[in-house]
């Protein structure tokens, strides 16, 4: 099977089981709100090593939202919400896990069942995580722990949840630790991996922070 024929197949049976098990899918994204927090699943194919590969992160549902903010693109609200998920400028998210298979054979069947495999163990654990979190808090303390274990496995990852940090506590309206960090980070030279006019995401922060106080 080529490539383009394997993606089209994969993109069919992810739309087929994101519908089977309450999930949505765009663009080969599949994705739902669950509680106060957004999930992503992304689930990729290679017909020549007949492996299928998968992963699923979240993030607060509300980052987006003052991640737009910040940004300065409060249009971006007005998204559907696929967009949370396959946009080009929205809040990073956190892997909470991966995995792959390899199969016997690269063939529907074979695939379909791989993927149902993936649901019906990624479901239950999108659940899990959503009922842990009830506050911004909360949130950041379960981002935190799998921010410690990503480093524990991949100790020179260059990954950090100092964005995330941000975002809560100006979620929060704790102006003052958001300022503390944005300053910290630009005193770093970390652009928080966005830059719009030659301002970084710590500056555009800062921005978003006096005006926050003037309203």
């Amino acid at each position: 099977m080529k490539q383009s024929e394997s993606d089209k197949l994969l993109s069919k049976l992810l739309r087929e089981y994101s519908t089977r098990f309450g999930w949505k899918c765009s663009r080969g994204f599949v994705f739902k709100k669950e509680r106060e927090s957004f999930f992503t699943i992304l689930v990729t194919g290679i017909p020549k090593a007949k492996k299928l590969s998968w992963s699923i992160s979240f993030k607060h549902y509300d980052f987006d939202d003052v991640f737009w903010g910040v940004v300065k693109l409060p249009e971006n609200k007005m998204q559907p919400l696929s967009f949370r998920a396959c946009g080009a400028w929205v809040a990073p998210s956190m892997e909470i896990q991966s995995g792959s298979a390899f199969l016997n054979e690269w063939e529907e069947e074979k695939i379909s069942e791989q993927i149902r495999n993936i649901f019906e163990e990624l479901d239950p654990l999108s659940i899990k995580v959503a009922s842990s979190i009830n506050t911004f808090s909360s949130n950041l303390e379960v981002l935190e722990n799998y921010y410690a274990q990503l480093m524990g496995k991949y100790p020179n990852a260059v990954r950090t949840i100092w964005v995330e940090r941000l975002l809560t506590r100006l979620l929060e309206s704790n102006l003052k630790e958001a300022k503390e960090i944005s300053d910290a980070r630009i005193a770093e030279g970390d652009e928080g991996g966005f830059n719009y006019a030659g301002r970084s995401l710590y500056k555009l922060a800062n921005e978003y922070i006096e005006t926050f106080k003037n309203t």
